[in-house]
């Protein structure tokens, strides 16, 4: 990919304590197979509950990034999650420049993430914040993707990690009328390595060791509860990042996410039975990274993605609630990117979820969900760009299963 050079300037020095609050509360491993694009469906069982739904319905304190205006809804509150998922991706090199010597090249990933987050009522209006993991992809095959990375350049071009930790802190404010405004500032942390091949044929220079940025972004939510019915809206900025620098050779802009819109609507048809519905966008087609032609931009060609994803609450008992949800989103890998994308095989479309939350007492409560990410698969048409043509054939397929246990102590 071209060049890109990135001015120093805007290169901020936050201070010592935050990557510290950041790897001492996010322990990370393995690769993520990613749900939508590099973004995960979530980090919060009460939300992975639902399939990722609900942002006219708030339950924890994951909402100061999903949805800030809903924390008028919530009491004072700590939340802790940790999410596990097995992921499996499977990639057949074909055309002129795979490497067919492997024959299928598999990747079995195991990553855990902890996030945790909390809720604290004003006199006026409500704050909250966390640490949260939205975003994480890569893979990591025995032997590399193409031919001459194959025989030699060093078994290169078959590893690519990215990982993406962000401290939100928001605030919210419900007016007269009824309806809440929410504002969040969104911190992140970075981290990136890959031994991908380049425009020339060649693996990335720094060979897949780690590099570091920091990003900032901002979210602005809407929110209104009636008697049975509730709506929400948020908009989450595009999240400015600096450079990796040390991959100028591979990556022509920094890893940028983009703005992302997430409506829906709550409704509760008895007491005790809640139905969630939520449409989301995200806008990759303005992220040179992801987004560009690879020769017009340095890009992968992604498109953006539209999804949808349905919710259904139930409260079985005062201290028992069953959850259980599907979300769709197309993949953003288009069929004229597939071998491009053999490194960030971002392409699972669908996810089914369910689970139940159990609150011991007043204080203390528990969460355990499953989601499962049926497998999809993608085959290059070698109709795209050069990458496209010469990795003609091309076959991808990933799939995942995850749980997530949570807990909450609300006072």
């Amino acid at each position: 990919m071209p060049k890109y050079r990135m001015d120093h300037g805007i290169k901020v020095r936050i201070g010592r304590w935050f990557p510290a609050i950041l790897l001492a509360a996010v322990f990370y491993t393995g690769h993520a197979y990613a749900g939508e694009g590099v973004f995960l469906l979530g980090n919060d069982a009460l939300q992975l509950g639902r399939a990722s739904s609900g942002v006219a319905s708030p339950r924890s304190s994951y909402w100061s990034y999903m949805n800030p205006a809903t924390m008028v809804d919530l009491g004072r509150r700590l939340d802790l999650n940790w999410y596990t998922v097995f992921s499996k991706a499977e990639m057949k090199p074909g055309g002129v420049i795979g490497n067919r010597l492997d024959g299928t090249l598999v990747s079995d990933g195991i990553f855990n993430i902890v996030s945790t987050g909390f809720v604290w009522p004003l006199k006026t209006g409500t704050l909250g914040g966390g640490i949260f993991v939205p975003s994480g992809a890569g893979v990591e095959y025995p032997h590399s993707r193409n031919i001459l990375g194959r025989l030699f350049e060093g078994n290169s071009d078959r590893r690519l990690a990215y990982q993406h930790i962000r401290g939100v802190l928001a605030y919210a404010y419900e007016f007269e009328n009824g309806w809440s405004l929410g504002l969040g500032l969104h911190l992140s942390y970075n981290r990136f390595r890959t031994d991908h091949i380049t425009l020339g044929l060649t693996p990335a220079q720094y060979d897949n060791q780690w590099d570091t940025s920091w990003g900032a972004g901002f979210g602005v939510g809407f929110y209104k509860h009636w008697d049975r019915f509730a709506f929400g809206l948020n908009y989450s900025s595009r999240h400015w990042t600096e450079a990796m620098e040390k991959y100028d050779d591979l990556l022509s802009s920094p890893l940028d996410t983009p703005r992302v819109v997430q409506t829906g609507i709550a409704y509760e048809l008895t007491p005790k039975l809640e139905v969630t519905l939520d449409y989301k966008w995200l806008h990759w087609r303005r992220i040179n990274t992801y987004g560009s032609p690879i020769f017009r931009g340095g890009g992968y060609g992604w498109t953006n993605q539209n999804g949808v994803k349905l919710g259904l609450e139930y409260k079985v008992a005062p201290k028992w609630t069953l959850m259980a949800g599907y979300a769709y989103s197309n993949s953003p890998v288009k069929e004229d990117g597939v071998f491009l994308a053999g490194l960030v095989p971002v392409i699972v479309e669908q996810h089914f979820t369910a689970g139940f939350s159990h609150q011991f007492n007043e204080k203390h409560g528990m969460h355990l969900v499953g989601v499962y990410a049926p497998s999809h698969k993608m085959r290059e048409n070698g109709e795209g760009d050069l990458m496209s043509i010469l990795g003609k054939g091309t076959t991808i397929e990933v799939g995942a299963v995850s749980a997530i246990l949570g807990y909450s102590y609300t006072w």
